[in-house]
């Protein structure tokens, strides 16, 4: 099917693009489902298995969101469950956006003072960036400024919850809805989510967050793009620090997102992979972020490592990793045979 309209949302980044791995079928959108992520960052989604089209993460200190896009507009992703003999879920003319944030109360109240978005509480200039997503959706691609669904708070949106449609409403459904109504899925996100006032906002004059007033210099970010193929052994157990280009991925920055994506070779099934970014200081001294892990595969394993943060102007961010066999007398070294460093940095 051909896709017509523009495919790419003005002002949003490309650094995480899933399509050219996944693919996706080609359709003329007609639906906007909305999630939450149900964290603080950009997710990795598993390499790009489990994406959305779009994901929007919030910037509190401007006050705006950051939009990210990982396939086409008319493309299908891949963020809904789609069970064997039933109805088509992500292929049925839906376009999906996650948002960074929780529905969850109990989340909420855990996170605390830690800056998050909470569905049910959004801030005016949240449900302003979504209602102009919304407006471009209507207005380049005649996505209903309508929704005819009633969005429940979690958890009793989660499952059998009386607002999750049945086949056929599905089937002929257009307009927006949230993950909750979605059949042959029990996820309840986005909980208690402000769809009237979206749409509301959306029916106005609203400008596109691409171009904000009055907009800073300072507030257009830079673009991480490193590349490597030269071969380096990762010894067992031992913390190697990357080097793609040079050893630091970004030296001071206001706010950051990176991810570090690799490919290693001769690593058995069965193995872990961590990775950490850390800022090093200038007296020695570093900050290290959470070790996150990844599984080795047979034959060759792609990993990826996303964070996001910020760093002091005479800090430099780091990125290192570390191999642990499944069998622990294994000494074999494996090897990296292709780094990327993608992301963004405001000064």
């Amino acid at each position: 099917m051909a896709k017509t309209g523009p495919q790419k949302f003005p002002g949003a980044s490309t650094a995480y693009w899933y399509q050219s791995r996944y693919g996706g079928d080609s359709m003329e959108s007609n639906v906007i489902v909305w999630h939450t992520t149900e964290g603080t960052s950009l997710p990795s989604y598993s390499g790009g298995a489990e994406a959305p089209n779009f994901t929007a993460v919030p910037d509190f200190k401007n006050k705006r969101l950051v939009w990210y896009q990982h396939y086409d507009f008319d493309t299908s992703s891949r963020a809904l469950v789609n069970r064997p003999g039933g109805v088509e879920t992500n292929t049925l003319n839906v376009c999906q956006v996650e948002i960074v944030g929780t529905c969850d109360p109990s989340t909420h109240k855990k996170w605390g003072s830690t800056s998050h978005l909470y569905t049910p509480e959004l801030p005016d200039w949240v449900i302003r960036d979504l209602a102009a997503f919304a407006k471009w959706a209507h207005d380049q691609h005649g996505v209903p400024l309508t929704s005819n669904v009633t969005f429940k708070a979690y958890p009793g949106s989660y499952g059998s919850n009386g607002v999750r449609m049945t086949a056929a409403k599905w089937n002929d459904y257009r307009g927006h809805c949230g993950h909750q109504h979605v059949p042959e899925n029990d996820h309840g996100d986005p909980g208690l989510f402000p769809m009237g006032a979206i749409l509301d906002r959306a029916k106005g004059n609203v400008p596109a967050p691409s171009k904000p007033p009055q907009q800073e210099e300072s507030d257009v970010p830079s673009t991480l793009g490193l590349y490597s193929t030269t071969d380096r052994p990762l010894v067992p157990g031992k913390w190697t620090t990357l080097t793609v280009d040079k050893t630091d991925i970004v030296t001071g920055a206001k706010a950051y997102t990176a991810s570090v994506m690799l490919t290693i070779d001769g690593a058995p099934a069965g193995g872990t992979l961590q990775g950490r970014f850390y800022h090093q200081r200038t007296d020695g001294s570093r900050w290290d972020s959470g070790i996150v892990e990844r599984p080795t595969t047979a034959g060759s394993t792609f990993i990826d490592f996303p964070h996001a943060g910020s760093i002091a102007a005479t800090e430099k961010l780091r990125f290192e990793v570390a191999y642990f066999p499944a069998d622990s007398t294994d000494s074999k070294s494996v090897t990296i045979t292709t780094s990327r460093v993608r992301g963004l940095y405001w000064k």
